[in-house]
């Protein structure tokens, strides 16, 4: 969520201080869930994150689609059950969107 971002902010800030210091990151991946957004909004946040996470060798993890029911106080239950898979054209989009800047994404 969107929410969470400045706390996000602040494990990059981490890794980045510690990166220059040791040179490795403090951590090896790092998760964002920004699901409940729009795909175009969702692939243009974690394109700046992983940005600031490549020349670490970061791995991305990123959340696409979303889940039935409730989850994370979000609830999905009335979503159609088309809406709860991602099709082969949501993840051309997120290829597109992260393989120019790193292969390290799932």
């Amino acid at each position: 969520a969107k929410k969470l971002l400045p706390w996000f902010d602040g494990m990059l800030e981490a890794d980045e201080a510690f990166f220059a210091k040791h040179g490795e990151p403090l951590f090896s991946s790092h998760m964002l869930d920004l699901s409940e957004e729009p795909d175009a909004e969702n692939i243009e946040i974690c394109q700046q994150y992983f940005k600031r996470m490549a020349p670490m060798k970061l791995i991305l993890e990123m959340e696409m689609g979303i889940t039935g029911g409730v989850e994370d106080g979000v609830d999905n239950s009335g979503v159609s059950k088309e809406k709860l898979y991602s099709t082969p054209e949501d993840v051309f989009a997120v290829y597109e969107g992260l393989q120019p800047i790193s292969e390290r994404f799932m």
